[in-house]
């Protein structure tokens, strides 16, 4: 077990507000939001992942959000929306979720009115490197971390870099797009690197995933309910990458949401908001996306970070798991950092992960 000293207020990815005694996470993005800030990603080195893209139409997805059109300080959208996901008990925050969707991604250019979005990988690519890892955002499903800061993706990025390892970005598809489109793009981003092993001059079988907090959830569903499956909408037609295997052999996890019990209003960024709405129908939705109760990836290995004061998304939804995964018979490597709220920075888990991640592919 890790023993840490918390020494910083601002943390990774997110901004600590005490708000009545409760800890609430306003992300560090915040900072740089709007149209007219200067972009932190490189997006000009994107590549997309779909030729066509699977649940995507020409509809206005201002059509369908609820969005308060009178509320424009994306501080204060922001702390709503921090406040709002959450919540262990449910609370209609359609609205609340909507908005700050509407400011943080699609009025600041982002993301488009309609559901015309591109998915794409930001490469990161070491010379010489067979070895790589995709980088999956959080974000509360609402937003995107690397959409004004750099701090889940990039520095992410650069660290791996630095140790030799090849790494990519997801840019993946959230609020208002619904289950299970976030996971389809994570999906693809493995089957498209799979597809595009040799011209990147990568092992297929050292292609690894690391996630943070909603990333996390991606990649815990993704290995348990989503790996080796087609989850296409009726109306898509499967191209040739979609054949590819979709297999990882090791993934990462950290400071994740592995169930939306400690945040179930964002139940409104994935799901149909009448049927969260529904009593019946919402608790069917939470046993849905509670992880431990459907443990199916024996064959992934697995590294798991979590901070004791995790304010944002709790930290017993993330022992269960645990403890159901090594019942089931999973490799699970766990770090338990003393003191440290959602959002830790790097330095805190990313030694032990290296580690982790090197005698995974020695194996």
């Amino acid at each position: 077990m890790k023993k840490r000293v918390k020494i910083v207020l601002i943390v990774l990815g997110a901004v600590g507000i005490v708000i009545g005694g409760v800890g609430f996470m306003v992300y560090q993005s915040v900072k740089s939001m709007g149209a007219g800030s200067n972009p932190v990603a490189d997006y000009d080195q994107r590549v997309n992942i779909w030729k066509t893209v699977a649940g995507n139409s020409t509809r206005s997805k201002l059509d369908e959000m609820n969005i308060d059109f009178s509320q424009n300080n994306m501080a204060l959208a922001s702390l709503a929306f921090a406040k709002a996901i959450v919540n262990e008990a449910y609370a209609d925050e359609e609205s609340t979720i909507d908005t700050f969707t509407y400011l943080k991604e699609i009025k600041s250019g982002y993301e488009k009115e309609t559901y015309e979005d591109e998915p794409y990988l930001i490469p990161y690519v070491v010379e010489g490197s067979d070895e790589a890892v995709i980088v999956v955002l959080g974000g509360g499903f609402g937003f995107k971390s690397m959409d004004g800061g750099t701090s889940e993706g990039k520095d992410i990025a650069k660290t791996l870099n630095e140790n030799g390892i090849s790494a990519f970005v997801l840019h993946y598809r959230s609020n208002p797009y619904e289950y299970p489109v976030p996971y389809l793009d994570l999906q693809r981003a493995v089957r498209y690197l799979r597809h595009h092993a040799e011209a990147y001059h990568l092992d297929p079988d050292k292609i690894s995933l690391i996630g943070f907090s909603a990333g996390g959830n991606e990649i815990g569903t993704f290995i348990n309910l989503v790996q080796g499956k087609d989850m296409f909408p009726d109306d898509y037609v499967p191209d040739e990458i979609d054949r590819v295997d979709d297999a990882v052999f090791s993934a990462a996890m950290i400071y994740p949401a592995l169930s939306f019990r400690h945040n179930v209003p964002m139940l409104f960024c994935m799901f149909d908001e009448e049927t969260v709405r529904d009593e019946t129908k919402r608790e069917a939705l939470l046993e849905q996306t509670d992880l431990y109760r459907h443990i199916h990836s024996q064959n992934v290995k697995q590294f798991i970070a979590y901070g004791t004061k995790d304010s944002m998304v709790g930290m017993e939804e993330t022992k269960k798991y645990i403890h159901a995964a090594e019942d089931a018979g999973c490799d699970v490597t766990a770090v338990e950092v003393k003191g440290q709220d959602h959002g830790m920075h790097q330095t805190f888990y990313m030694d032990d992960y290296l580690k982790w991640l090197e005698t995974v592919w020695e194996h």
